[in-house]
């Protein structure tokens, strides 16, 4: 075995000693449905019981306080904040600054959280699928088929998440490590996930009971509708593993069609009990007091307010717009409650309110594959391919219109990919971490020295040992690492 590889499978094997158990300190004391890898392989009951916390454990990691989405919504400018949490002040300072990738940085959990998180739930889906191959063990479960997709559901979701997360992936599944032993690319490592996605898609389709409520706490109940749930994911993973609009051009937007028009018909939903189920993501974006709606987005709805705060202002007066959903959905603030020595360029008048429901009650369900972003993959795969009549149809269908009250697009190229970013902007700000970085990122338009992707934590590459580097500001390779178009 190459010596990196070695040593990358020691460092995973010694996280997971303590991340299979326990992903996230501040979402739950202790997971007894993640038991050590010696019960998991010999024990049917606790691979089943396993295999119903994979998701969780996936979506928990990824909507959690430690995890990247708040500081990749500031860096994106869709959201803004200067307070210091989950690197959002240091992240979305101007002129953008280089990640602080050193093992004693006080937001190191941003990205070793999650990194942890993808893959101690791979081990474990790895582990399930092993024994899946196992007749005498696959028989014994008592919903087998379901427990099959999840587990490949799990490969294709942690791997295909590192894609869009880190600038590389160390691949592995039930046959054990696979691909460059020094990290698969980011297009390599989504090709295998997506390899994995289609295997669980097939695998779902044999499902024909009913999905035990563990799984996704009643949001997903047939097989049907865990078909649906993937495919969307295949279309959001695929469509945004870009680092620059060259390469979501040369994107396979067919795939991504094909996966879109299979995804979900309707906003698919979790359902939270504040318990085990909940979303710091969507939290500590809206939570007053917190994060707010940049600027940059209000302008979007309103042409003639500024999308970047006039530092010699203090307040700006409402905006005002044809867009209803500026009404409905955007809370206008009349004060600030930034620091003015972090820059003014973090003010802003509005917060996003449409989850205030949540925030009130905390068990009330919030969208997690908006059906909005599935139309817009198919208008943009139609975009892509030359048919921009084809495009405005599905725009016009849309949110952009039934919501958002719009005129009807022209069926004109660039009319059509305005309209899709505007909706992608407007509609869905915080509807999945990640999600608006992702399109900023695809369509060249962070701000200069912004970092395209994370390099591999500090305490990771201390581990191998690896020398310690990181991205953005002028680190790395320009165009490749960081950012050096933007919207400003």
């Amino acid at each position: 075995m190459n010596k990196t590889l070695k040593n990358f499978t020691l460092f995973f094997i010694s996280i997971f000693a303590f991340t299979s158990c326990e992903i996230e300190s501040d979402l739950y004391v202790s997971n007894p449905e993640s038991p050590d890898d010696t019960i998991l392989a010999s024990d049917p009951v606790a691979l089943e019981a396993t295999a119903q916390g994979l998701f969780r454990a996936f979506y928990m990691a990824n909507t959690s306080y430690r995890a990247p989405g708040h500081m990749f919504n500031t860096m994106a400018d869709v959201s803004s904040c200067s307070w210091g949490n989950f690197g959002m002040k240091d992240m979305s300072s101007e002129p953008r600054a280089a990640w602080n990738n050193g093992t004693a940085y006080g937001y190191a959990y941003v990205s070793e959280r999650i990194f942890n998180a993808l893959y101690s739930v791979s081990t474990d889906a790895n582990l399930i699928q092993k024994a899946v191959a196992q007749p005498a063990v696959f028989a014994k479960f008592d919903n087998p088929q379901v427990v099959d997709a999840m587990s490949k559901f799990a490969q294709a979701l942690t791997m295909g998440y590192n894609a869009l997360y880190f600038d590389k992936v160390w691949l592995s599944d039930e046959n054990g490590p696979s691909g460059d032993p020094d990290g698969a690319t980011p297009a390599d490592a989504m090709t295998f996930a997506l390899g994995k996605l289609d295997a669980a898609i097939t695998a779902a389709g044999s499902i024909t009971g009913a999905i035990p409520t563990p799984y996704f706490n009643g949001s997903i109940t047939t097989g049907a509708q865990l078909i649906q749930v993937m495919n969307g994911y295949g279309a959001r993973m695929l469509a945004n593993v870009a680092r620059t609009s060259a390469q979501r051009g040369a994107t396979n937007w067919s795939k991504v069609k094909t996966y879109a028009a299979a995804g979900p018909s309707a906003d698919w939903m979790i359902n939270h009990d504040d318990i085990v189920w909940y979303d710091l993501f969507k939290t500590y974006l809206v939570y007053p007091g917190w994060a707010r709606i940049d600027m940059r987005t209000i302008s979007f709805m309103d042409s003639t307010y500024d999308n970047y705060w006039d530092a010699t202002k203090t307040i700006y007066p409402p905006a005002t717009s044809t867009d209803t959903r500026l009404a409905s959905d955007y809370k206008y603030l009349s004060g600030q409650n930034f620091r003015p020595e972090r820059g003014s360029y973090h003010f802003s008048s509005y917060r996003y309110g449409r989850y205030d429901q949540y925030i009130t009650e905390w068990t009330v369900p919030t969208v997690e594959i908006p059906v909005t972003e599935m139309d817009m993959y198919r208008a943009e795969a139609e975009a892509w391919g030359g048919n921009a009549a084809a495009a405005a149809a599905i725009i016009n269908g849309s949110s952009y219109v039934t919501r958002g009250g719009n005129a009807a697009v022209a069926a004109v190229a660039a009319d059509v990919l305005a309209a899709i970013h505007y909706e992608r902007i407007v509609e869905m700000p915080l509807a999945s971490p990640g999600l608006s970085f992702f399109e900023m990122r695809g369509n060249d338009l962070l701000q200069a020295g912004t970092l395209l992707h994370m390099p591999i934590p500090g305490s990771a590459l201390v581990s191998i040992p690896k020398d310690i580097y990181t991205y953005g500001g002028t680190q790395g390779v320009a165009g490749t690492d960081y950012s050096t178009g933007g919207w400003r």
